[in-house]
């Protein structure tokens, strides 16, 4: 696997930990199998296709990043 591909997947993995509970709407979302989603981002892929992660990489790109309440606690004082 290339470095960029690398890259592209540890971002989409991450964003997948971090919008967990919403792995239905994203799987509905992007048409990637539920089932899949859950193997990707538990790290039980080792090598998705490319498909795959460029599909739920346009999915987290297209979307404004949200902040967590911890973030916002930070950001309030």
């Amino acid at each position: 696997m290339e470095q960029g591909q690398v890259s592209w997947l540890a971002t989409v993995v991450r964003s997948l930990q971090e919008t967990k509970g919403k792995w239905r709407t994203i799987s509905s979302v992007t048409g990637i199998p539920y089932d899949t989603l859950t193997k990707v981002a538990l790290g039980r892929v080792a090598d998705p296709r490319v498909s795959t992660v460029q599909a739920l990489h346009n999915y987290f790109a297209s979307r404004p990043t949200e902040t967590s309440p911890a973030d916002r606690a930070r950001t309030a004082h």
